[in-house]
């Protein structure tokens, strides 16, 4: 099986355990490493952009990251990442949690509950944000200093 590793902002630890994972399963060999310095806000990502051309054109098998939602943060743009993989017959595996795998219709169905999640919790820390930064203008536009 030919295999390969994405990561998006990435460390040597994290390096390791994908090595390690992959060293773990018999017969898969490392084929491709790519990685990116991006948000998981946009799929306009070189190396990501890089596995997507490999799984096209048959160069991996798998595809393993550490985390489901390195590959997007977006359910919308995490399904069409998977679709491009598993329609290409590019299976995906998460290293951190393997029952995340595209193999299996259940590894899949999950997948696709844990990009909601991670979408809903995206969403809701960008809302917090602005709160504060609406609370701290609020702040200054108030103070006897102001103006």
């Amino acid at each position: 099986m030919r295999v390969g590793l994405y990561q998006r902002w990435p460390n040597p630890l994290e390096g390791d355990r994908l090595q390690t994972y992959v060293e773990s399963q018999p017969g898969w060999r490392i084929t491709l490493r790519s990685s990116d310095y991006a948000s998981g806000g946009t799929l306009k990502r070189p190396g990501l952009q890089r596995v997507l051309t490999a799984a096209r054109s048959g160069v991996i098998d798998v595809l393993v990251v550490s985390h489901l939602y390195i590959l997007s943060r977006k359910t919308q743009q995490l399904a069409f990442v998977l679709n491009e993989m598993t329609s290409r017959g590019v299976r995906v595996v998460s290293a951190a949690d393997p029952t995340l795998d595209t193999e299996t219709a259940h590894g899949l169905f999950l997948m696709r509950v844990v990009s909601a999640v991670a979408e809903i919790e995206q969403a809701g820390a960008l809302a917090d944000r602005r709160d504060r930064l609406r609370h701290e203008q609020q702040s200054a536009d108030e103070s006897p200093l102001a103006g």
